[in-house]
């Protein structure tokens, strides 16, 4: 990875973890009402470890949308990669819109 790669690495991040907040915003209220009150399974994981793990996952989604974008957006393959990363995103934090918002 030369230098000249980093602000396509940073855009990548960037862009998902944005998705990821727009999620939080609309999940995050729903947490404090009425999902602290489910009757969850023992093996439940805490509610402080779901932030991290979000974090860590857009974060890797955007190194993922880096590598594939990398390749260069001249190969039809790579754009149509793309296009589907980007579909998948928007659709993935209009989910947590509709159920939580």
């Amino acid at each position: 990875m030369s230098l000249k790669d980093l602000p396509k690495l940073f855009a990548s991040v960037i862009v998902c973890q944005l998705a990821g907040v727009v999620g939080s915003v609309f999940t995050f209220p729903s947490i404090a009402s009425w999902y602290k009150f489910l009757e969850k399974p023992f093996f439940s994981p805490p509610n402080w470890i779901f932030g991290p793990v979000w974090t860590i996952l857009y974060t890797l989604m955007g190194i993922a949308l880096f590598l594939v974008w990398r390749k260069g957006l001249a190969d039809k393959a790579v754009k149509w990669a793309v296009v589907i990363f980007l579909v998948h995103l928007v659709l993935n934090s209009l989910w947590s819109v509709i159920f939580f918002g």
